[in-house]
């Protein structure tokens, strides 16, 4: 039974870096209950939306203008961030199936959101890192960009049993270009535009 500390959880987020895909293979293993993913995930959204609002606040970024809307509301950008998991979730578990995988929805947003809960690690350390060497954020912030990529290509291979992570990814590419679509869409539908996103 994997423990829940902060030690435990910081642990298995390094291995998750250093060796993707036998740590996909013990939150598989896990088998959590349906209840329990979905409340990683809510814990997850939460977790992210509070770091971005602390950096907000730290870096003193505007509030008004261009990065106004969903990137300050704390509302917002938890269900925009929410629908960015769901839709990468379902993505990777219906595409992956279609090309032949064994993996399904509850696995798929079990390692999605493990997948974010590290980039919200990296996003703590960013910020400390920021505070003392502030051109350092861009850096660390296209270091998370390629992170997030790995993780969620060798995850996706391990979910489904694929063997080749270049085209797991070449694939990746593809569903998050329909995901941004889609969440232009979501957007949309609650009144709001990519302006508004800080797009």
């Amino acid at each position: 039974m994997m423990r829940l500390d902060l030690g435990s959880l910081l642990s298995l987020a390094r291995d998750s870096v250093s060796d993707p895909r036998p740590t996909a293979r013990r939150l598989i293993a896990l088998d959590l209950p349906m209840e329990a993913r979905w409340l990683a995930m809510a814990a997850t959204v939460a977790l992210s939306v509070l770091m971005t609002q602390i950096a907000l606040m730290a870096l003193a970024v505007p509030t008004e203008g261009e990065f106004g809307g969903a990137l300050v509301s704390p509302l917002a950008a938890a269900a925009v961030q929410g629908a960015t998991i769901l839709i990468l979730a379902a993505g990777i578990a219906r595409i992956g199936a279609m090309a032949g995988g064994q993996g399904g929805f509850p696995d798929a947003l079990l390692l999605v959101t493990w997948a974010e809960f590290v980039l919200v690690i990296l996003q703590a350390v960013q910020i400390l890192v920021t505070l003392l060497f502030p051109f350092s954020s861009f850096l660390i912030g296209f270091a998370g960009i390629v992170l997030f990529f790995w993780l969620l290509t060798q995850f996706t291979a391990e979910l489904h049993g694929f063997q080749s992570a270049p085209k797991v990814f070449l694939a990746l590419l593809g569903g998050f270009f329909v995901a941004g679509f889609l969440l232009l869409i979501l957007a949309g539908a609650v009144g709001l535009t990519p302006a508004d996103m800080g797009v």
